[in-house]
């Protein structure tokens, strides 16, 4: 049986597009968990024929599943959408409800008005914690309802509902009634945490995707546990888009935004080859091997690409709902975790999606898919016809042995910069990624190797710890800078947040730089560090750093400004940020950059001065002899005035609300205004279109539009 499972070079579909029997796949207890180790016999690849399947043999079978995730993230939530797609393939209805910790109280609400048989619950590390909360309340009142006791305790109801559901394999009714609904929880946070969602109330916990696994907990074939999918297989099948704005549109103002967004988001693949060890996606590559241990066979490639007609079919989608709801799309990020690791997929799919679909793609590659000849050739074929709007490329470190030994990631430097020379001699905006406050600190204990496998000392025995971290961050600012990285391209950054589960978290909580407090780490922006030994000026070099470092990338020799700029100071307001700038024009070294883009290109400084007395009057002297010693700042930048229109609307719009614009108000308008411009969203705010529209080259707004 073992030798059903797929091997090295298989194609992982289905011959028979679906199974026709209801049954489990090979279940390998590996006590943590238990991996499903599904054979291409057992999975779906033709859900259109799954679906008329299910309805013959099973007529009465229309699982209703209420869907559940926080709100706080800006893109659409596609592991929803992929869950929603499997349960409208399985003639079922999909019910979605993003909430936050002040309204999660009316998933009581949801429950009562759609009376779902399954509850999905979709985690992010440090998102939790009131998800968790909630569910000890749900429990323990569904116990008190079927049991008519007064129960308190929450282990107590947990062992009682988790052995009715055991006992009815899924859903619990009392005749025709139904009084408890299972939850199944999976997502960014199982991919570690698994045992942990268990303990706190789930009876399905999926660690990884889910697609197989919950198809079959759905059809009342699992037993409640832990369940692993090890296989690489894409089978996702099409989004179900449309009910997720239906419901995310209805139910507050906050999550109409996924509608309304002119960016949407698809995978064009699944997995991922690399082993970044701050990332859980590293985790597949050992998860693929622990299941092949005992097989005897290579296993299949990690990396599978989606069915090429059920991507269109995404993107046609989306242009549909795009009329109900009178948005244009002018980007599709792509949140496949590399893209372009198969080009003959997207020589095939770029035809199609121009032809049907017409919206630019967003997409992440890596700096070895990028660089060399091989990179000139996949940055031709997606710059070909506009398909590509812009490139993420993630660095992370400017230092080869830290990205070495502590991020496992190998590429040279002179790799990082031939990539990003590459791109540059396309038309495609470049976005590249660096972490900020890396564990480079020589450990405070030492570390015990079970907890660990990383440190900062090579096989020769040399260690590359840092005395002062700013030095390593600042490596990355360099390498960047010594590229041709032009006006159009972003410099983003993030403060490193460890994630406990991941190796380098592991490395942090081991070397006493954090604690494993997983609803203390959350998986997005943060405006601190997630270590606890970065404090005071350090701490805040690094956060000033976060803030500014975009803008000193655009110079020869930003990495020297820099330098001047946090080892010159000691407070980092907005204020001490436009006196440096004001002070120091005669030390800039711009790039030559090779192309001008922006809705207002080639801007000067009489135009920026004469906008700033326009806008700002007497009562915002203040604000506006900051924006005057900004201005060049805004010269550097790209489209500078129009980013001086959205400051200035930023401005006026926390001073209604009665607060003050501060230097990470800048970063953030900083930061919106180059997606705009990589995602074909460059705007000139209303509040000053009478204002800047006479300045506006058309021809620039039609270049970015595709072709």
């Amino acid at each position: 049986m073992l030798n059903a499972l797929p091997k090295s070079k298989d194609i992982l579909e289905n011959p028979m597009g679906f199974p026709i029997s209801f049954e489990l796949p090979i279940i390998k207890d590996l006590t943590k968990y238990k991996n499903t180790l599904y054979a291409p016999a057992h999975v779906t690849t033709n859900w259109e024929g799954y679906k008329t399947h299910l309805a013959s043999v099973l007529p009465s079978f229309h699982p209703k599943v209420l869907l559940m995730a926080h709100d706080m993230s800006e893109i659409e939530n596609i592991t929803l959408m992929s869950l929603g797609g499997v349960i409208r393939e399985m003639n079922g209805v999909p019910y979605y409800l993003l909430v936050g910790p002040n309204n999660i109280h009316l998933t009581f609400e949801a429950i009562e008005k759609n009376q779902p048989e399954w509850l999905g619950i979709s985690l992010y590390t440090g998102l939790t914690k009131y998800v968790f909360e909630w569910i000890v309340k749900y429990k323990i009142d569904k116990a008190r309802s079927i049991t008519k006791k007064n129960i308190l305790d929450f282990k107590t109801a947990d062992k009682l509902l988790k052995g009715m559901v055991r006992e009815a394999k899924g859903p619990v009714f009392e005749g025709n009634k139904l009084v408890y609904a299972p939850i199944v929880i999976g997502g960014h946070y199982n991919n570690y945490n698994f045992k942990d969602s268990w303990d706190r109330g789930g009876e399905y916990i999926v660690r990884g995707k889910g697609i197989n696994i919950f198809r079959d907990i759905l059809l009342g074939l699992y037993d409640p546990g832990i369940y692993h999918d090890p296989m690489p297989y894409a089978n996702i099948p099409r989004m179900d888009r449309e009910n997720f704005y239906r419901d995310t549109f209805e139910f507050s103002d906050k999550t109409k935004k996924y509608a309304l967004s002119k960016i949407k988001s698809v995978l064009t693949a699944l997995g991922c080859s690399y082993s970044c060890t701050y990332c859980y996606v590293s985790s597949l590559i050992d998860n693929l091997r622990e299941a092949y241990s005992e097989v005897g066979v290579r296993p299949p490639s990690i990396i599978q690409d989606r069915l090429i007609e059920t991507v269109v079919q995404e993107g046609e989608e989306i242009l549909a709902l795009d009329k109900i709801y009178g948005v244009k799309t002018t980007a599709v990020f792509d949140q496949a975790d590399i893209s372009l690791n198969n080009m003959h997929w997207w020589e095939q799919l770029k035809n199609l999606w121009v032809d049907r679909v017409g919206i630019p793609f967003y997409i992440q590659a890596r700096p070895a898919m990028l660089a060399g000849k091989k990179g000139k050739q996949r940055i031709k074929l997606i710059s070909d016809k506009g398909l590509v709007a812009g490139i993420s490329m993630a660095i992370e470190s400017g230092d080869p042995k830290i990205r070495k030994l502590l991020l496992d990631r190998h590429e040279s430097n002179d790799t990082i910069l031939d990539a990003i020379n590459n791109v540059k001699g396309s038309s495609i905006p470049l976005r590249t990624q660096c972490i900020i406050g890396l564990p480079v600190l020589r450990p405070s204990k030492l570390l015990n190797p079970i907890q660990s496998k990383l440190s900062l000392i090579d096989k020769d025995g040399q260690e590359h710890y840092y005395d002062d971290p700013i030095q390593e961050s600042l490596s990355c600012l360099e390498l960047v800078c010594k590229s041709y990285f032009g006006k159009e391209d972003y410099y983003w950054n993030a403060l490193y947040s460890p994630f406990p589960g991941t190796p380098l978290g592991d490395y942090a909580v081991a070397a006493g730089f954090a604690d494993d407090d997983t609803d203390a780490h959350a998986y997005q922006f943060t405006t601190d560090s997630g270590l606890h030994c970065f404090t005071g000026i350090t701490l805040k070099r690094q956060i000033a750093f976060s803030q500014t470092s975009n803008f000193f990338a655009h110079f020869k020799n930003g990495k020297d400004l820099m330098v001047l700029f946090l080892y010159g100071n000691n407070n980092f307001q907005l204020i001490d940020f436009a006196e440096f700038v004001d002070s120091k024009p005669k030390l800039f070294k711009p790039k030559e950059t090779q192309k001008q883009y922006g809705i207002i290109p080639n801007i000067n400084r009489t135009l920026l001065l004469k906008f700033f007395e326009e806008v700002y009057n007497d009562e915002e002297i203040i604000f506006k002899s900051i924006n005057i010693k900004l201005i060049d700042y805004y010269l550097a930048l790209l489209d500078g005035l129009i980013l001086a229109a959205k400051i200035a609307d930023k401005y006026y719009e926390l001073k209604e609300q009665e607060k003050t614009f501060n230097l990470a108000n800048l970063y953030r308008v900083e930061r919106l205004h180059y997606y705009d411009n990589s995602y074909n969203m460059s705007y000139i705010p209303k509040r000053f279109e009478g204002i800047l529209k006479p300045f506006v080259d058309h021809s620039q707004v039609n270049a970015n539009k595709f072709s």
